[in-house]
């Protein structure tokens, strides 16, 4: 795999979770309206910071319901045009900038309803878009590397968290998780819960993958692949139970630049 392949690749997977992501919220719209956690009126009193009058009035003019909706909007057509890909090379570095700076805008409007998906993407869509601005083969080389080893930090993190959490070491958190309204299923949240070794074995098999999976790095690709395999699977198992609709693509989207990563 070349350094343009996993890049487009990576862009692509990504841009098809942003879409989802804007998608979700334009069929949804009340979940941004100022009545709702995820409004204005509560983001921003969540800002420590102040900002002068007339740009005070600007940003209130484009965060406030509905006229948010311009920016989900935005994003949604910029993500789709990253996904179809051919773009010139100036259209393409448009796009990413606008999937880039509405991310970046939604997140500052509220810290609410967003999850580590979404920042993943921003993450990657910013370095993509700072990549392109730069323009060079190395800024390319350089945008893959650090896609790879946010891959690698992003996994880690979750992994160690849940190590360091005496309800996830006790094999409790499965079935708790699955339990809920939010994120659980009717059929298998009582089958964890009530197979305690099951919910122990489960809850260890995904500390484990998450810890390991920076050794998707030490050049070894059967060893880069086994371990791809599994989180894919383990982002698609949440996907099915517990609906997360963006985490399978958010993630997946960094795969190509560990594989290109891994084979250099």
């Amino acid at each position: 795999m070349n350094a343009d392949l996993a890049a487009r690749l990576t862009l692509s997977i990504g841009g098809v979770g942003v879409a989802i992501s804007s998608w979700e919220y334009l069929t949804r719209p009340a979940l941004l309206a100022d009545h709702a956690i995820a409004g204005w009126p509560v983001g921003r009193t969540s800002r420590p910071w102040r900002l002068p009058r007339g740009l005070d009035r600007a940003v209130d003019l484009v965060f406030r319901y509905p006229n948010v909706l311009v920016l989900v909007m935005l994003r949604l057509v910029a993500a789709l045009a990253v996904v179809v890909g051919h773009l010139p090379p100036a259209v393409l570095c448009l796009c990413l900038g606008v999937v880039a700076a509405t991310s970046v805008l939604l997140g500052v409007r509220s810290p609410y309803g967003t999850d580590g998906a979404d920042q993943l993407s921003m993450i990657i869509f910013v370095a993509a878009f700072g990549a392109r601005v730069i323009g060079t083969d190395g800024s390319q080389y350089a945008f893959l590397w650090f896609v790879a080893g946010q891959a690698c930090c992003a996994y880690f993190t979750a992994g160690f968290a849940k190590l360091m959490s005496p309800v996830w070491r006790g094999g409790r958190a499965l079935g708790g998780i699955l339990g809920t309204t939010t994120y659980g299923d009717r059929r298998l949240g009582p089958v964890v819960a009530s197979h305690s070794r099951l919910a122990l074995l489960a809850g260890w098999w995904v500390i484990v993958l998450e810890c390991a999976f920076p050794l998707v790095l030490l050049g070894e690709p059967r060893l880069t692949y086994a371990l791809l395999a599994l989180a894919f699977g383990l982002h698609l198992g949440a996907l099915v139970f517990m609906r997360l609709n963006t985490f399978v693509w958010a993630f997946a989207a960094t795969y190509p630049s560990v594989i290109y990563c891994t084979l250099r």
